[in-house]
């Protein structure tokens, strides 16, 4: 009779042992992405390449990936003459690990301006990375060509500059051009505020502007070349001490210069702001 009991038992715990087994063995995880290239803010040019290099990783095999590029412009065409570049393609992977490296040839006739960067992948059970988890990566990078405008940023003597010093509580003085050497201007925007640092896959990759202490846009139609100066003399950009001290460590205070052409493409100058 003893024997026959353990037999009972013995046979109703084996459903329970194949459930765990089961369990085990279903796949729930997400690959994971590590991107090295392209970086946050990273420029490309038109008729030249985007590399792109990065490694795939998942607890049971891999199954694809895909990669996507398309413009992060505002819905204003500008009368654009040229194409907004767009790039959408998936590939195959198998394993537990990959080293991806792909070349983008990016069109001559691409439109200059800011761009996402997306990157997903799937494995082999269906589990898929996602924005929602930042296990997708999402960047934003820029495209330049040979006929969009140019920011650069001067001292008062003309003398170019690679930082903008300033003093606190004053306003700042703020010397240089924005020129079109093939075309016309539409638009500028000035904005000063200060950057934090963009992670699109729990990497720091670069800097994106958080919050702005001065923003306003400028209407240059028709205009080839605008003197920053002249453009900002009604203006009075003052930082505060208050100010400077919400900004984080790492933190800096930048001066962004975004120039739209009649064509629509988009340039940008940055340079930090010091204060002593």
């Amino acid at each position: 009779m003893k024997k026959t009991k353990v037999w009972i038992m013995a046979a109703l715990a084996l459903p329970f042992v194949y459930s765990c087994d089961d369990d085990d063995s279903v796949d729930t995880t997400a690959p994971t992405i590590t991107l090295e290239d392209p970086v946050a803010g990273e420029s490309f040019a038109a008729g030249g390449t985007l590399d792109v290099h990065c490694d795939l990783t998942d607890d049971i095999n891999l199954a694809t990936y895909s990669i996507t590029v398309h413009d992060n412009f505002d819905s204003h065409s500008h009368g654009r003459t040229l194409a907004n570049f767009n790039y959408d393609q998936s590939f195959t992977v198998e394993g537990t690990s990959a080293h991806v490296t792909q070349e983008i040839s990016v069109d001559a006739t691409s439109t200059a301006g800011p761009y996402h960067f997306i990157m997903q992948a799937i494995d082999a059970a269906g589990n898929a990375t996602s924005f929602e988890d930042a296990s997708s990566v999402e960047i934003e990078i820029w495209l330049t060509n040979q006929t969009m405008a140019h920011v650069d940023f001067t001292d008062q003597g003309g003398t170019k500059i690679s930082e903008l010093e300033g003093v606190v509580d004053q306003s700042l003085s703020i010397y240089g051009k924005v020129e079109d050497e093939s075309g016309t201007l539409d638009h500028v925007l000035v904005v000063v505020g200060h950057l934090e640092a963009e992670s699109g896959d729990g990497h720091s990759h670069g800097r994106t502007r958080e919050e702005e202490i001065f923003e306003k846009e400028f209407e240059v139609e028709g205009q080839a070349s605008v003197s920053l100066a002249e453009l900002l003399a009604n203006e009075s950009i003052v930082v505060s001490q208050a100010e400077l001290d919400e900004l984080e460590t790492g933190e800096h205070l930048y001066l962004i210069v975004t120039a739209t052409d009649a064509d629509g493409n988009i340039s940008r100058g940055t340079i930090e702001i010091h204060f002593d």
